[in-house]
């Protein structure tokens, strides 16, 4: 399954122990000419890790889970890349270190933060994405060769952003930033209109994000929830237990087939004015990470969701106005609805933002967005020129994706790809 329930499949997952099983596995899929895909975290947003062919074969990289060294002298800590960053994140604080643009998600891997290259809640115009913070890549071509790049060498900014379309990572070397304590001290906000949400983002607070009401009530339009680090007492907090079990995954499903629209207006009512104009002082993992049920939002919504993340560079107020008119006309309640402040990085990556914007991510319910709703939201954003990040749908991003995919790298080969390459996308969920 993808993260979003978007799209599953059938498939046979392989789980190599070491680097020699590895190499192993790719020179069988190759002499017998067999697709497969990587997956690490299980974090990925439709189909990047879902294999094109039906009954295909997944190389997970769960076992590449060694924090190898953290050189707290230099600020680097060296990893393989199915370890989860947010147990790099948990290691790290041990130092008072942590990384810069950390992504939301428990599973995420290492190498699947590079190879997505990820944003976080502290983007920013030195480190606005979390390629800006790879020193070293250790990599195995689709040939079985393994490579090393150093951050002087233009090979590594191709692996950044890629969705592994060159190679397979297997180690980094990343850049990590010192704080003065694990301790952040959380304040919330309300916002009583747009011009208000784009004042706060604009301020320089390490992390900050704003929760749009779904509903646009006037007295709870938005709220702000922004952090920083600070030294006035001892951190003793626990780690969050992140793992669901049996009985809370199956409430959640059960749940999906009562939450309506009524449902939907009275749980935001609540969690407004629970979160009011509120301060807290939280461990800086419990805030990347503060409740295991945030990324089981999908089993609450039968169907999966839909996702969107659109890019504002320009005319922001006007813009969003103009969405949420088009959401309030057409009935339609999105799940959640984000906003961030994202900034371009200063390398060339093979992918990454084309220009610093206003992030609107929105998801929605797959069955209540029907075709005809689908198809006018998505009109307005082509209409507009707005950016989708997630999709990926830049022209150049497309045109050299076809050029890998006809050579001998096709041995990699998502549904994802499959669908780039098959289709012409103008737009894109």
């Amino acid at each position: 399954n993808s993260w979003n329930l978007t799209y599953s499949q059938k498939a046979t997952i392989i789980y190599p122990a070491n680097l020699k099983e590895l190499k192993k596995i790719i020179k069988i899929l190759k002499k017998i000419k067999k697709n497969f895909t990587i997956r690490t975290g299980k974090c990925s947003y439709d189909s990047k890790s879902i294999s094109s062919d039906k009954n295909g074969i997944i190389i997970s990289l769960r076992k590449f889970n060694k924090i190898i060294q953290v050189n707290e002298k230099k600020k680097v800590v060296s990893v393989e890349s199915g370890a989860k960053v947010s147990d790099v994140i948990y290691r790290l604080k041990k130092s008072n270190l942590t990384l810069f643009s950390v992504p939301g998600g428990d599973n995420i891997s290492i190498g699947g933060a590079i190879a997505a290259n990820v944003i976080g809640k502290d983007s920013n115009q030195l480190f606005g994405s979390f390629g800006d913070t790879i020193k070293y890549l250790k990599i195995i071509s689709y040939k079985g060769v393994v490579k090393k790049l150093n951050n002087n060498s233009d090979r590594l900014n191709k692996y950044i952003g890629s969705f592994g379309m060159f190679g397979i990572i297997l180690e980094a070397k990343i850049k990590t930033k010192k704080i003065i304590s694990n301790n952040l001290l959380i304040e919330t906000k309300i916002l009583k209109n747009i011009t208000e949400v784009k004042k706060e983002l604009k301020k320089g607070d390490e992390y900050k994000y704003v929760q749009i009401d779904p509903f646009f009530r006037k007295n709870n339009f938005a709220i702000i929830v922004k952090g920083n680090h600070v030294n006035n007492f001892k951190n003793n907090y626990k780690r969050i237990n992140l793992k669901a079990n049996f009985f809370e995954i199956l409430l959640l499903k059960i749940s999906s087939f009562f939450v309506n629209f009524i449902i939907w207006k009275i749980f935001y009512k609540i969690f407004f004015e629970l979160n009011r104009n509120k301060k807290k002082f939280v461990d800086i993992h419990n805030f990347h990470y503060n409740s295991k049920y945030k990324h089981m939002v999908p089993l609450m919504c039968k169907g999966g969701l839909v996702d969107y993340e659109i890019l504002i560079q320009k005319n922001f107020n006007h813009l969003f106005l103009e969405i949420k008119n088009f959401l309030t006309d057409n009935n339609l309640v999105p799940i959640y609805i984000i906003v961030k402040k994202l900034f371009k990085s200063k390398k060339k990556f093979f992918y990454s933002f084309n220009n610093n914007a206003y992030s609107i991510a929105i998801s929605f319910r797959l069955n209540n967005l029907k075709n005809e709703k689908k198809n006018k939201f998505e009109l307005l954003l082509k209409k507009r020129k707005l950016l989708l990040n997630l999709s990926k749908t830049d022209s150049k991003f497309i045109k050299k994706t076809k050029e890998i995919c006809s050579k001998e790298n096709k041995i990699f080969m998502s549904l994802y790809k499959k669908m780039l390459i098959n289709r012409k996308y103008e737009i894109s969920g």
